[in-house]
């Protein structure tokens, strides 16, 4: 069965639910239908139990004046385009839209009100499955269109969790949906600098100083972005002092395959990402500062979202990152775990 609680009341005023899945390996997923967020992810190891992601336990956290100053997005469900557009600008049919730009200059992960700040419809579909629905109003943030939105979150009995993303549009619209959680394998988590990370791809997405793309991919290839061979996190961290790029595997899929594995620094659990995405942005954290009553600090978690390459709209080489009418937007990211 999914467990079901009150969580508290957003800022609009409506009552937040928070959803408990589990598995018959020891395995439990906390969902609040607030920003859609992954609160909690428990894995039950021999004797101990180890809580992989970056959360809180009330709904304060995620509302809080502190929290929201640094804004780390904290295992929400992100859109209506998640990453960057450039100055929040894009054309369709020769019309230009101007987005609200909530990073300096840029639009970022949905603008200043995104998913990640709504109430959800939950829907209880199974024992494992949660569905979460919103729809997003024309003229949101100046997007275009109505777009109507369903994730489901599954928890299955191979240890695998699943966020399935589906959506539909009256009028073309850009769409890149993500789910931003930060993950924190170890036993007595500090930071995850040690921890060991493999990502099966030979290309980076080229972006400049505010990671906006210049439309190229780039061979890692004796750079400090060659992950293809499993390396600690920490080992070319130096160079750059924190990492948030796109690592690009050109197309989109129909089912998702293996792209990423993480490892904590004793190899004793590994999580496998799985994707149908086109992209998978990495970034270790090195500015997170939120909490009150559970504070974080800077590399206490690591971001691996599978998702769109940023500014995909801007870029006629990208194929992705546009909704229309008639068009189902599928993509699925899982996360498996080895222990």
């Amino acid at each position: 069965m999914i467990d079901v609680i009150d969580f508290g009341i957003a800022p609009n005023g409506e009552a937040v639910q928070l959803y408990t899945l589990k598995n018959e390996k020891g395995i439990t997923a906390t969902i609040t239908n607030y920003g859609g967020i992954l609160t909690s992810l428990k894995i039950q190891i021999a004797d101990e139990e180890r809580d992989v992601i970056l959360g809180f336990d009330d709904l304060d956290e995620y509302t809080s004046a502190d929290y929201k100053s640094n804004c780390p997005y904290f295992g929400a469900l992100i859109g209506r385009y998640g990453n960057r557009i450039n100055k929040g600008k894009f054309k369709i049919d020769d019309k230009e839209f101007q987005l609200n730009c909530n990073l300096g200059e840029h639009h970022l992960h949905g603008g200043f009100e995104g998913f990640d700040k709504k109430v959800w419809k939950a829907e209880i579909l199974s024992d494992s499955e949660l569905k979460l629905s919103y729809t997003s109003p024309d003229g949101e943030e100046h997007f275009p269109g109505n777009l109507a939105i369903e994730v489901v979150y599954a928890l299955t009995s191979e240890n695998e969790l699943q966020i399935k993303y589906q959506a539909v549009t009256d009028q073309t619209t850009p769409i890149n949906l993500t789910q931003h959680s930060y993950f924190n394998l170890s036993k007595q988590p500090t930071d995850i600098l040690d921890h060991m990370l493999k990502i099966n791809t030979d290309y980076i997405l080229e972006t400049d100083d505010l990671l906006i793309p210049g439309g190229q991919l780039l061979e890692v290839e004796n750079t400090v972005f060659d992950f293809r061979t499993k390396k600690t996190i920490r080992q070319d961290i130096e160079e750059l002092e924190n990492y948030d790029d796109c690592f690009a595997f050109k197309e989109s899929t129909e089912n998702p395959r293996k792209v990423a594995e993480l490892t904590d620094e004793k190899d004793t659990l590994t999580m496998e990402i799985y994707t149908t995405f086109p992209g998978l942005q990495l970034y270790t954290g090195k500015y997170i500062d939120s909490g009150i009553k559970k504070k974080f600090g800077p590399y206490a978690g690591v971001a691996l979202e599978g998702q769109g390459y940023p500014d995909a709209p801007n870029h006629s080489i990208f194929k992705h990152g546009w909704l229309k009418p008639g068009e189902i937007y599928k993509q699925q990211t899982s996360y498996r775990f080895i222990f």
